[in-house]
């Protein structure tokens, strides 16, 4: 289970996609995704340091154990208060179009909080390469992206 995105051309309708190295496509499960919001929100300065570090424990802890869907699904649920119009799009796999304007602020945001990670000195248990390829996609994406 995941997130796929397509790069949308300019009348509106998604790319035609030929295999996953597309450079159109880009795939997220669960995990990366619900990481990808939670940094973003941390990029923008919707969350606190503090929110990030308890997200941060609650799913590695969840990684260790044999979670349910249920558990896995609700470490990834954000807030109602940190749901602002350039998040929301990201929030479920249901198909739908994300504007350009809301994939850059999602990606200038991502890109915030992976700088700061890189910058400092406590780095995170887990790889981050992933999200900078998804941070760089999202900002190439001209005229937004279609998810499901």
């Amino acid at each position: 289970m995941g997130y796929e995105f397509v790069k949308l051309r300019q009348d509106g309708e998604p790319n035609r996609v030929h295999d996953v190295n597309d450079q159109n496509y880009f795939r997220l499960n669960q995990e990366l995704i619900g990481r990808a919001r939670m940094l973003s929100l941390w990029g923008a300065g919707i969350i606190l340091n503090t929110d990030m570090l308890n997200y941060t424990m609650i799913s590695n802890s969840l990684l260790a154990s044999n979670p349910t869907i249920e558990q896995a699904h609700a470490v990834h649920k954000l807030p109602d208060e940190t749901m602002t119009e350039w998040i929301k799009p990201f929030t479920d796999n249901n198909e739908k179009a994300v504007s350009r304007e809301h994939c850059y602020t999602f990606a200038s945001n991502l890109e915030n909080a992976l700088t700061q990670i890189l910058d400092s000195p406590v780095k995170p248990d887990y790889e981050t390469d992933i999200l900078w390829a998804f941070m760089a996609y999202l900002k190439s994406c001209t005229y937004g992206v279609w998810v499901e």
